[in-house]
């Protein structure tokens, strides 16, 4: 049976009929061999590599926290719009209620019930709103001077203190 395994260092398998161990410094049939400065300029090479890819992905580290913090300066100014934007917009609805009712003489105990996005949709709503209390209410009248007891503006009658006696007579 017949395995695979690799080098000391890792760079090609190497196959073996028995169970015996390869040397690592043992060459290999096949393998090429490279004199000892070339092998100690590659691996300088591979060190500047590595230093340069740590170095990198430190900046990278960097530029990711940073963007992070401004993501997150970014959404809190985003909420804090839309939140300026939403209380703006209540508002303006209220005023809109406001204009309505007082347009429409409206009791301000009704005011909130007031629905619509535009001024005609309120509008509309408070004629309803008022059609739909009328049935239910007797329209206020205003009182005569008789059930007041004060004379009318104006009248040429004079009323003596015998005619305010008989008229509080009259009256109990």
């Amino acid at each position: 049976m017949s395995e695979n395994t690799a080098n000391a260092e890792g760079t090609a398998p190497v196959e073996s009929a028995t169970d015996e161990t390869v040397d690592s410094n043992t060459p290999v049939e096949g393998a090429k061999s490279f004199d000892e400065s070339y092998v100690k300029e590659l691996r300088q090479e591979a060190a500047k590599y590595r230093t340069q890819n740590k170095e990198l992905a430190d900046k990278a580290k960097a530029y990711d926290e940073y963007v992070q913090s401004q993501k997150s300066e970014q959404e809190k100014q985003a909420e804090a719009l839309a939140a300026a934007v939403k209380e703006r917009d209540a508002l303006n609805s209220e005023l809109l209620r406001m204009k309505v009712a007082s347009a429409k003489n409206l009791p301000a105990s009704l005011v909130d019930r007031l629905r619509g996005e535009t001024e005609e949709d309120m509008l509309a709503d408070a004629e309803s709103l008022l059609e739909g209390l009328k049935g239910n209410f007797v329209e206020k009248k205003a009182a005569s001077p008789e059930q007041t007891g004060a004379g009318v503006v104006g009248e040429t009658k004079e009323s003596s203190v015998e005619d305010f006696l008989s008229m509080l007579k009259s009256r109990s």
